[in-house]
């Protein structure tokens, strides 16, 4: 299924999601708007993934330390938070997770000089502007089940429904 198979906004990978029930790519709704959006949400194994990629080890990167820097700031923190509230809203706004699945948002990212401890750190720190302990009992939905931050390797493990290739290693 070719409209399963996409691409990262670099072009630099293929992310194949022919076993997922669903993807979606929601840039195209937002574009013209405030809002900021994750790079694809999909359903698989009974979970909605929302999914932001961030790769400065790729070929060709302009500027492959900013995102170190970046990720020492707080902005960062509230940029990625605020990618899956506004994703959510048009989700959800599409009719989105009719089935009420648990929804899991990913910080897939990559740079040489980000490893575990850091990835770990990021989340711990991302968790803090996400919902992840809202409870009420006017809740009928929950907002977000789980956030991970994963390298290619930890999705590969995480997530192996999902492969991401290399395009170079296609050719």
């Amino acid at each position: 299924m070719k409209d399963k198979i996409l691409l990262d906004e670099n072009k630099q990978y293929k992310f194949d999601f022919s076993n997922a029930d669903y993807v979606w790519e929601i840039h195209e709704i937002t574009r013209d708007t405030m809002l900021s959006d994750v790079d694809f949400i999909a359903e698989t194994n009974n979970k909605i993934l929302f999914i932001e990629y961030k790769n400065a080890s790729i070929k060709g990167a302009v500027n492959p330390d900013r995102i170190f820097q970046k990720i020492k700031t707080e902005d960062f923190y509230k940029k990625i938070a605020r990618k899956y509230y506004d994703s959510l809203l048009i989700f959800w706004a599409c009719n989105g997770n009719q089935k009420n699945l648990p929804i899991v948002y990913i910080l897939l990212i990559e740079h040489p000089m980000i490893d575990k401890k850091i990835r770990k750190m990021l989340k711990e720190k991302i968790n803090k502007q996400l919902p992840l302990n809202l409870k009420d009992e006017r809740l009928t939905r929950t907002i977000i089940s789980d956030f991970e931050v994963c390298s290619l390797e930890e999705w590969k493990e995480k997530f192996p429904q999902i492969s991401i290739i290399p395009i170079e290693k296609e050719q």
